[in-house]
């Protein structure tokens, strides 16, 4: 218990609190493997500056050979909107399907840093780490 005091203690700053502290993620050893870092808009103005231009791309999800078109759209920083209505149909095996491919899309994106969001029942957005939503 000293020793957790003694850490703690030279941790925390003149408040109580270190910047190191509110920067990392409660997840402890689960935590993403990027840090958390400031924004900043001068990268990310570059950034946007080497796409030439980022389009939205529309797709109908169908089966997981449509994973490496929507990989192949987010590595050239576009965005893509994903119909799903066809595998959300309320069939269970239609279901798991698609819980299959967006789990395949995760996998894919990872290294991209994308998001994937559920628009509604019958859409699904995948997004380049540089879109804030």
């Amino acid at each position: 218990m000293k020793f957790l005091s003694r850490l703690r203690g030279k941790e925390e700053g003149a408040e109580g609190h270190s910047p190191e502290s509110q920067k990392r993620s409660g997840l402890g050893v689960f935590s993403p493997a990027t840090g958390l870092t400031e924004p900043d808009p001068m990268r990310d103005c570059r950034r946007l500056v080497e796409l030439d231009s980022i389009f939205i791309r529309s797709k109908r999800l169908e089966s997981l050979e449509d994973v490496h078109y929507i990989v192949d759209q987010i590595r050239e920083g576009n965005i893509v909107l994903l119909d799903i209505s066809s595998l959300n149909d309320g069939q269970e095996q239609r279901y798991l399907e698609l819980k299959r491919i967006v789990e395949r899309i995760r996998g894919a994106t990872r290294g991209y840093q994308a998001d994937i969001a559920l628009v509604n029942d019958g859409c699904i957005i995948v997004t380049p780490s540089f879109v804030r939503f």
